[in-house]
């Protein structure tokens, strides 16, 4: 097989058919035949008010759609990953063909019904790409650590800092990084960017930023009626982002719509909102991010 051959073949497999390919076996699809036939013996016994045999069709076609979905999930996951990878990396003919291969057994093992095997294809793909060596890719999507944010808005100043700290809480250390802070367009910082040192496992890096708004500073106000402070919880690929909001005014405030910043690559099914907040009242939001998957896995 001729070089751009194997290259295009490596692209066709990564695109977002690929995914639906891998999903739509004829034994995927008698899976899906023998949760539908579940639902309907369910249905019969309802009608013949035979209750326990119809919680059993239903307690059973639950278990295998969920089960289903999070197989789903982490096969799409892990093809999304495995594109950002080739995103940033040149690839040489030995790896296109490792990718085609692999990507030709997970697309077996997902025909044949068995997506749980199909995702763990692709996750030894992206061990493979790896190399044990992620100094180059994204933080987010390969390392462990944790990450506080928060603002302070001194008392008649026209600036406010954005305080970050890293912990580095993974065993492996950190690569140096390039860190600009997340301001709302228009805004300006002081420095504008940060060169982060290698952070050993255990270790953490405080970063203070000065922070201006855009437009009068009349608008400020509102952030020391509300004092935010948001951590991220990083854990190769999976985050976890933990907001904290605290009404510093001496009046309730209400429909609190809170956007924090989202890592490159990432998404909220939701974003956060309090209904109401007294006076010092401190309100505890907890969700997680999720890889934006695009279509089937395109970066």
């Amino acid at each position: 097989m001729a070089d751009k051959d194997i290259f295009r073949d490596v692209q066709r497999s990564l695109d977002g058919s690929s995914v639906t390919s891998m999903l739509t076996g004829e034994d995927f699809t008698d899976n899906i035949s023998e949760t539908e036939s579940d639902i309907l013996d369910a249905r019969t016994y309802l009608g013949l008010q035979q209750l326990t045999r119809a919680k059993k069709r239903i307690r059973r076609a639950e278990h295998r759609l969920g089960t289903l979905e999070e197989d789903v999930l982490q096969l799409r996951r892990n093809i999304a990953m495995v594109h950002r990878i080739l995103a940033h990396k040149n690839i040489s003919l030995d790896e296109a063909e490792l990718i085609l291969h692999k990507l030709r057994d997970a697309s077996y093992e997902a025909e044949k019904g068995k997506v749980d095997e199909a995702a763990i294809e692709v996750e030894e793909l992206l061990e493979s790409l790896i190399g044990g060596n992620s100094s180059t890719l994204n933080p987010f999507l390969f390392r462990h650590f944790w990450m506080g944010v928060r603002t302070v808005w001194p008392a008649g100043g026209e600036a406010g800092y954005l305080l970050v700290r890293i912990i580095n809480d993974g065993p492996i250390p950190l690569p140096m990084l390039r860190m600009a802070p997340p301001l709302p367009d228009g805004w300006t910082s002081n420095p504008s960017s940060v060169d982060l040192p290698i952070i050993g496992p255990g270790g953490n890096v405080p970063i203070r930023f000065e922070i201006r708004p855009e437009g009068r500073t009349d608008e400020i106000p509102l952030s020391r009626k509300l004092a935010i402070t948001t951590a991220y919880e990083m854990r190769s690929g999976e985050i976890t982002v933990t907001v904290q909001a605290q009404n510093r005014s001496m009046e309730p405030l209400s429909d609190i719509l809170i956007q924090p910043w989202l890592p490159p690559g990432f998404t909220a099914e939701e974003i956060p909102f309090i209904p109401r907040l007294q006076p010092d009242e401190l309100a505890t939001l907890r969700f997680p991010l999720s890889i934006h998957l695009g279509r089937g896995g395109t970066a």
